[in-house]
């Protein structure tokens, strides 16, 4: 009997070490510190920041890669929409990536950017309005929920920025 006593409280102990803050914070350092060394190494960065939106939406898509995998290992079963946003802009990501795989494009540049400012803001758009008319949003107010609206506002209105004539705002995409 003591042996299962161990067992299980080994078990439980390695899949509360998998579900704990510090992974997820450290998968959270990872994306944005990969999203920041993808912009380093290409040249993007400067002061001041004349390409802003363009490298948010380049970190962004790190954020997304990464959506998944934190979203998997939660705890709770309830889905709010700011989740469902996360988990679908990331789900966009690695399918899109997975597909390039496929074909043999093994040298593509933009793993974490795969679909432009329209196309990726108005999937996530669709998203949000079918889940929004299908009543999906919990009253769940957790950080990933925030992160998922967070990202999920930045897609649709990168998209809304993109219909806009050019020149509006004097501000320019590059």
């Amino acid at each position: 009997m003591p042996a299962k006593r161990a067992t299980s409280k080994a078990t439980s102990a390695s899949s509360s070490l998998s579900s704990t803050p510090l992974v997820n914070a450290l998968l959270l350092v990872f994306a944005v510190g990969s999203g920041v060394l993808t912009l380093f190494t290409r040249g993007r960065l400067s002061w001041p920041p004349t390409q802003l939106l363009t490298s948010l939406y380049t970190v962004a898509g790190f954020l997304a890669m990464i959506g998944p995998i934190v979203l998997h290992r939660r705890e709770s079963s309830e889905v709010a929409l700011g989740e469902l946003l996360w988990m679908a802009g990331g789900l966009v990501v690695w399918v899109f990536d997975l597909a390039s795989l496929a074909r043999g494009e093994f040298s593509i540049t933009a793993w974490s950017t795969p679909l432009g400012y329209q196309p990726m803001g108005l999937t996530i758009l669709a998203v949000l309005l079918t889940a929004w008319r299908c009543r999906v949003a919990g009253a769940n107010w957790s950080w990933t929920n925030i992160t998922g609206w967070i990202l999920g506002l930045f897609w649709v209105g990168m998209a809304a920025y993109t219909l806009l004539p050019a020149r509006v705002f004097g501000v320019a995409m590059r």
